[in-house]
């Protein structure tokens, strides 16, 4: 029988609550999710898993605040962070697909602060070596080989990050940011880590595509993603900011405690997201619900039509989902496939704003190579299989992820359930 989600007490809410709809077993998923929260690794966490575009299975468990013991829900939103990387890709593809961008347009041509970008070679003493960079292309910034940075990037330039607004993820909330045009003048003082092109570097180059589509739309990319890709698509409880009247159902975010165990870092009900935010994030900035962010998934499954309305041409989604760097390329992609994605990162090369799978043998033959992927920082993942019609989507909040190598034993669980009959 199924169990309406509104009845579940907070006192059953260590217990994974399901919604199977197809016949298969998704018994040991539903335990995983039990044994994720009564370890107490996670708070609480969901799964929604789709199969040819319907809804297969559905189970939550554990709370979206622990120490105010509020179960977690289906509506509950959660910061998806890098998540966002796709949407914003998305975004940027809608403009391609309307003449108004090209992939291979200078950067410069829509951020002319970036005219006189230098590479990082080096320091000399306290001076830091440089020399200039060449041509950086829109799509560069999709695949992370514009040569950008982040502020945890264990490498000299990431350090020199740090030494600015974009230290601890501040610049989001500060009005200074709004519009872009400060996060433009900040990373043209930066030098960038590699010549355009060079490698693949995980990077703020999403962050830099919002503001390519805000200049070329001529609309805020807050806006601009509301109107062209969530209202469109019914993502009612997605955007880069919670509304006061839904911020009860913001989940709080927890942090690991050296040695183990959970540290509550920010309350949801007390959060700074509750407040229309200055700045925006195009690479990590928007809050979701598991059942909008599928439907973007269902969206990019079905072709760019979701919702009876076409987002994206099937061509643009086709590029979005094809890896585009050589193996020599994506050398680093090892170093950051467990904070961001899962895994060890072999068998994985890079489309536009997520990995994409080119050989299931090191994935322990799970899977189906054109798979299109990525996760967010606060331990959130999500894939769509093209070939076998498989979409999963899990949340939680903890940050950063931990070795638990969720989203591979959410692989091995979710084919392994969808192969198996139900029990009777």
């Amino acid at each position: 029988m199924r169990r309406a989600l509104t009845s579940v007490a907070a006192g059953l809410a260590l217990a994974a609550v399901a919604l199977p709809a197809l016949a298969a077993d998704f018994r040991p998923l539903a335990a995983y999710l039990d044994d994720l929260v009564s370890s107490g690794k996670y708070p609480g966490a969901s799964v929604l898993v789709l199969k040819d575009g319907r809804e297969a299975y559905y189970a939550q468990a554990g709370m979206e605040d622990r120490e105010a013991a509020r179960p977690l829900r289906r509506d509950t939103i959660f910061r998806i962070y890098s998540m966002t990387k796709p949407v914003t890709t998305a975004a940027v593809m809608i403009l391609v697909d309307e003449g108004k961008l090209r992939l291979d347009d200078p950067v410069t041509r829509y951020i002319p602060e970036f005219a006189h970008l230098r590479v990082y070679k080096g320091m000399d003493g306290d001076k830091v070596l440089t020399e200039p960079a060449g041509p950086m292309t829109i799509e560069q910034l999709l695949t992370h080989t514009a040569g950008f940075s982040y502020i945890f990037q264990p490498n000299p330039v990431g350090a020199l990050y740090k030494k600015t607004p974009l230290a601890g993820d501040a610049w989001r909330f500060d009005p200074a940011f709004k519009g872009g045009d400060a996060l433009a003048r900040t990373l043209a003082d930066l030098p960038l880590v590699g010549q355009p092109g060079d490698h693949w570097h995980y990077s703020m180059s999403l962050d830099v595509a919002a503001l390519v589509v805000q200049r070329a739309s001529g609309m805020s990319f807050e806006d601009f993603t509301r109107t062209r890709i969530f209202a469109p698509l019914g993502m009612r409880d997605s955007g880069f900011s919670v509304p006061a009247d839904k911020g009860e159902r913001l989940a709080s975010l927890y942090a690991r405690i050296p040695g183990g165990g959970l540290q509550k870092t920010e309350d949801g009900r007390k959060s700074p997201l509750l407040r229309p935010l200055g700045g925006f994030s195009g690479g990590g900035g928007l809050l979701s619900t598991i059942d909008d962010y599928a439907r973007f998934c269902r969206m990019l499954a079905d072709g760019g039509v979701g919702n009876g309305r076409r987002i994206l041409s099937r061509k643009a989604v086709s590029a979005m989902t094809t890896n585009h760097l050589t193996k020599s390329q994506l050398m680093e992609m090892k170093l950051t496939a467990a904070f961001g994605l899962g895994g060890e990162g072999d068998g994985l090369g890079f489309g536009y704003g997520g990995a994409v799978v080119t050989d299931t043998v090191p994935l322990g033959g799970v899977g189906s190579v054109g798979e299109y992927a990525w996760g967010g920082a606060a331990s959130t993942t999500f894939w769509i299989d093209p070939v076998q019609h498989v979409t999963v989507i899990f949340m939680t909040q903890v940050l950063p992820p931990g070795p638990e190598r969720i989203r591979d034993r959410l692989r091995e669980l979710t084919y392994a359930a969808l192969a198996a009959p139900a029990p009777k």
